[in-house]
């Protein structure tokens, strides 16, 4: 529970990442495109490894701690080729039973480990506790019990192993060093030496701590300056030095490096999936001529290298997204860490830090490289024009790969195959969206009679819908009427009226009630995976609302829908004749040079192992995982105390059976989403009229219908 509410936090709070620039010292000096870049490498694990628990390295060789699915001790290993040969450093049998939380290694093998007892044996007494680690050591591959108490965090630096208990760091001898707390906990995020100090990095804040006194030093220079690059990486950073005493940070999107108390270089980390909102950066080290890097989907860790050049290996595949997409990387760093001998490298075609760049942009660019024979191998198709790459013959048939992936796998074979005979892509996830409220509204069929329904009830004291969630509910009438709409050549100028019609008036609800106008921004980056996701369905649950419209991707939304079933008077269904989102969406462009390694990486996106990773971005197809993924725990509370129950086996049941009989894919083209949202943006500023909006989108969707 705890760890999927931090992961929700952090992909959220990573939304609002501000870019490094204008640190004293490093201001813009250069253009933007002048900036050194540096790329990202993954590690391949040995195969019996499924998450690094820990990593060391020395002059010439990387060490990892490895452990299994269940967080179990697999070995220690070693690698001086960066993963394509491993040698495990355990002679005997592993003699390890405790699940691992934490861990640090050195270099000689030998290893601390924490384990949360609240996990292992969750008892009333310890779920009080919220941090009831027992700490262990692991020498020759035995476990040990270590006499300390109290310790809820491990850190280390070269081979200097730190304990961290509420926010006081102990030397491993047992010596206390010095205290820090932050704002929010006692939790360090980074630890490292140089220059005679100890510099610590914790919760967007830099200390520096005397080595031989432990006393605090203030109102130095570089402090500030590692403060000001720590604030803006919005607590998702890390530090390492070298043996030079350079002090390198990393953020997810820049390295930068110090040397005597000026910055040396700053660069920008492209092609990476480190720079996801939802990744975690959990370590650095500094190794050779870059950084080694460990990093968290929350489920397993993986070792990233990051340096000045990629590495080229016997296959390399490139994969594009237009926009970040946490399972794909998640899919990226899986496929990269079982496979030596190929390399991957992202490509994004909007990053979070491109305000500026439109989808219409990034996809011009896309087909340039494409039909010059440079573009990516495999591409996550959502918000791309499908039709017209399939009518130039810009993608590989993947009807047999299809074929092959329901034989294998159990599949919702119904949104897999999208009503296709041939299939050019693989969908991977769907989402749904729903309408909830009385029987008369969940009537409602076309966006004039949501209008009509909201305008009836918003004559009433009680709000007709929960208006903090207004951009999900705009979002999913636009993909069930207006983009259906499109796709099927039946775009009707009077749906496109309404719509605005109801943005408007949802809209100036918002400003009533006190929000700010860059609140109400209709943005292409928040609302493309960031969905309330039944907040107000509680409100309905509670009487607080009348209505609402919401795409449903996560268990808590399913489970609160169920809920709605048992309260008299409240219906909840899928909107549009049963319309859904075929989403994650990927395909093989047709001169990619690694066919065979490609069709891989698709059949492991749909492996129940990788679509049971997956709990934000839409509902998986793999009914395993689907099974799974429907019985998480929820982080939803009905009222302030009482949480709300993942749903009954039954009932996932009967949730897949209506899953299976979803039947109308809708398919969202960015660029024709972004003239909506543009629009949608310019009545909310008052710039445009509705009649205005509605003319605009209606010539700028034909224009761009009659271009593509």
């Amino acid at each position: 529970m705890l760890k999927r509410n931090r992961k929700i936090c952090i992909g959220l709070s990573l939304i609002m990442m501000l870019c490094t620039t204008g640190i004293t010292g490093c201001g813009k000096s250069k253009k933007e495109d002048d900036i050194a870049k540096i790329y990202e490498n993954q590690v391949a694990l040995p195969n019996e490894v499924s998450s690094v628990a820990a990593f060391t390295t020395d002059k010439n060789s990387i060490y990892i701690f490895g452990t299994d699915t269940d967080k179990k001790y697999v070995g220690i290993y070693k690698t001086s080729d960066f993963g394509k040969k491993w040698e495990k450093l355990d002679k005997n049998s592993p003699e390890v039973n405790s699940r691992i939380d934490q861990a640090v290694l050195k270099t000689n093998g030998d290893s601390y480990i924490l384990t949360d007892n609240v996990s292992q044996n969750n008892t009333e007494e310890n779920s009080k506790e919220p941090d009831n680690y027992a700490l262990n050591k692991i020498v020759d591959g035995k476990e040990q019990s270590v006499n300390n108490e109290g310790i809820d965090q491990l850190k280390i630096v070269g081979d200097d192993v730190f304990f961290v208990k509420k926010g006081t760091v102990y030397s491993e001898n047992g010596e206390k060093m010095f205290s820090t707390h932050g704002q929010f906990s006692g939790r360090i995020d980074s630890l490292t030496k140089a220059n005679g100090l100890y510099y610590l990095e914790q919760e967007g804040s830099v200390k520096a701590f005397e080595q031989k006194t432990y006393k605090e030093v203030k109102n130095d220079r570089l402090i500030k300056k590692l403060n000001k690059v720590s604030e803006d990486g919005t607590m998702n950073v890390t530090m390492s030095s070298d043996d030079k005493d350079r002090i390198k940070m990393l953020t997810q999107n820049n390295v930068y490096t110090f040397t005597n108390g000026k910055l040396e270089s700053k660069k920008k980390l492209v092609n990476a999936t480190i720079n996801s909102r939802a990744t975690i950066i959990k370590d650095s080290k500094s190794f050779e001529n870059g950084l080694l890097v460990q990093t968290s989907n929350q489920i397993n860790d993986k070792l990233v290298y990051v340096s000045d050049k990629k590495m080229k290996k016997k296959n390399n595949l490139r994969v594009y997204s237009l926009y970040q997409n946490e399972y794909l990387n998640t899919i990226v760093s899986e496929y990269a860490s079982k496979n030596p001998d190929t390399s991957i490298e992202m490509e994004i075609g909007i990053d979070d830090e491109d305000d500026n760049k439109t989808p219409s942009d990034a996809i011009k660019k896309l087909n340039t490289e494409m039909l010059a024979g440079d573009g990516p191998d495999i591409i996550m198709l959502d918000g791309l024009s499908v039709d017209k790459l399939i009518k130039q013959k810009m993608l590989v048939d993947l009807t047999t790969l299809r074929s092959k992936i329901k034989s294998q796998n159990n599949l919702l074979n119904n949104i897999v195959d999208e009503n296709t005979n041939k299939a050019y892509e693989i969908p991977t996830h769907f989402s749904i969206s729903t309408k909830v409220g009385t029987k008369e509204f969940c009537k409602a069929d076309s966006v004039k009679e949501y209008y009509d329904k909201f305008s009836e009830m918003g004559k009433k004291s009680k709000p007709a819908f929960y208006t903090e969630n207004y951009c999900d509910i705009l979002d999913c009438i636009y993909k069930n009427y207006i983009a259906s709409g499109i796709e099927k050549n039946n775009l009707k100028e009077s749906d496109v009226n309404y719509y605005f019609k109801l943005a408007n008036k949802l809209m100036n609800i918002k400003k009533k009630t006190g929000s700010e106008d860059n609140e109400l921004t209709f943005d292409m980056h928040g609302t493309k995976d960031v969905h309330y996701q039944g907040e107000s369905v509680s409100k309905i649950y509670s009487g607080d609302v009348q209505a609402t419209i919401e795409e449903e991707i996560t268990s808590g939304g399913i489970s609160q829908l169920q809920l709605i079933k048992e309260k008299s008077g409240i219906e909840s269904m899928i909107i549009n004749n049963n319309y859904y989102e075929p989403i994650e969406r990927m395909a093989i462009c047709k001169k990619c040079k690694c066919v065979d390694e490609a069709k891989d990486f698709i059949e492991e996106a749909v492996s129940k192992e990788n679509q049971a990773t997956d709990m934000l971005d839409g509902f998986p197809v793999n009914v395993e995982a689907l099974n799974k993924y429907l019985s998480y725990e929820t982080s939803v509370f009905i009222g302030k105390n009482q949480q709300l129950q993942p749903i009954t086996s039954e009932q996932q049941v009967q949730w897949i059976e209506t899953f299976k009989n979803l039947k109308n894919p809708v398919i969202v083209d960015s660029s024709i989403k972004y003239i909506v949202y543009e629009q949608v943006n310019q009545l909310n500023k008052g710039k445009v009229t509705i009649d205005d909006a509605t003319k605009n989108v209606i010539q700028k969707v034909k224009l761009y219908q009659k271009e593509n």
